[in-house]
C-alpha cells in the first residue's frame, strides 16, 4: 500500500509539473491560436471534426485540455454546444479572453482531463489535440472519457509522435535538419527563433523514460482503445495535407498528424 501510494503521488507531481509546463507556454501557444482563428484552418478543422457527424446533428461537445481555446471557438461557432477544459491555469485564462473576444457560447472550466467532474453518458462528442502524447495512463484515461460519452458517442484524438524526439535519434537529426531549412525558408520558426545557428536543445527525458517510450502511435492507441470496450476505432496515420501550411509541413513533417476515432 505505500509503494501505491507513493506511486500515486509521483504521478500526481508528475502532472502538476506538466500543468505548470503548460502555463509557462502558453503565451507562445496563444500567439500561435490568433493566428490560426485567421486562416484557413478554422474551416479546414469544422470540415474535418464535423465530417464524421450528421450535419444536422447538434452535438454536445467537450474539448479535452483546450488550451487557448481554438477547437472550443470554431465547434461553437457551427451552433454546437461546447465546454473546453484544462489544467493549465494559463491556458484557462486565454480561453476564457479568447472566447470572450470571439462572442462564442462555449464554457471554459478549469478541470483535471483525466478525472473529469461529469456524469456518465454526458456527451456526444470527446475531441483533443496534440494532448494525449502528454498523458501518464492512457488505459486509465481513455476508460473515463468512454464514461462520459453518450452511446454511439464519439472520441477525436489529433496528435503525433511527439515522443520519437526522446526515443529516435533519426527523427531528433532529421527535425534539426528540417529546423534549419524552415529559419532559411521562413524567417523563424512557431517560437519565433530566428538564428539558424541556435539549434534547439531536446527537452530534458521524464524521470523514468518517457511514458510513450518508443510505441508507434496511432497503433498503441487503437490496442488500447479496442482493449477498454470501445465498439469502432479507425485512424488516419497523416491527415496533414489540408490541414497544416507549407511551414508546418516542413519543420514537422517527421512526425505527422493522426486522427482516430473511436466510438462508444
Amino acid at each position: 500500500m505505500r509503494f501505491a501510494q507513493q506511486n500515486v503521488q509521483r504521478r500526481y507531481m508528475k502532472q502538476e509539473e506538466i500543468n505548470k509546463n503548460w502555463s509557462e507556454s502558453s503565451t507562445n501557444y496563444d500567439r500561435i491560436i490568433q493566428d490560426e482563428l485567421q486562416s484557413f484552418r478554422v474551416e479546414a478543422w469544422q470540415e474535418q471534426i464535423l465530417s464524421h457527424f450528421d450535419e444536422k446533428s447538434r452535438l454536445k461537445i467537450l474539448d479535452l485540455g483546450c488550451g487557448p481555446a481554438f477547437f472550443s471557438i470554431i465547434l461553437s461557432a457551427k451552433g454546437h454546444d461546447v465546454i473546453g477544459i484544462d489544467g493549465a491555469e494559463g491556458m484557462i485564462q486565454r480561453a476564457r479572453r479568447n472566447v470572450k473576444n470571439n462572442n462564442s457560447t462555449a464554457e471554459i472550466l478549469e478541470m483535471n482531463a483525466a478525472k473529469l467532474d461529469f456524469p456518465d453518458n454526458s456527451f456526444d462528442l470527446l475531441v483533443c489535440r496534440n494532448v494525449t502524447h502528454t498523458l501518464l495512463d492512457h488505459a486509465g484515461t481513455y476508460t473515463e472519457w468512454k464514461r462520459v460519452l453518450k452511446p454511439g458517442g464519439k472520441l477525436l484524438i489529433y496528435d503525433a509522435n511527439w515522443h520519437f524526439e526522446f526515443a529516435r535519434p533519426d527523427i531528433r537529426e532529421q527535425y534539426l535538419r528540417d529546423w534549419k531549412e524552415c529559419i532559411r525558408r521562413f524567417g523563424s520558426d512557431f517560437n519565433e527563433n530566428t538564428d539558424p545557428d541556435a539549434i534547439p536543445e531536446i527537452e530534458e527525458e521524464p524521470e523514468g523514460g518517457h511514458p510513450l517510450l518508443d510505441l508507434v502511435r496511432p497503433d498503441f492507441d487503437y490496442g488500447v482503445l479496442k482493449a477498454i470496450g470501445f465498439s469502432e476505432i479507425s485512424f488516419v496515420r497523416d491527415i496533414t495535407e489540408r490541414l497544416w501550411d507549407d511551414k508546418e509541413k516542413l519543420l514537422y513533417g517527421t512526425t505527422p498528424m493522426f486522427e482516430i476515432c473511436a466510438v462508444k
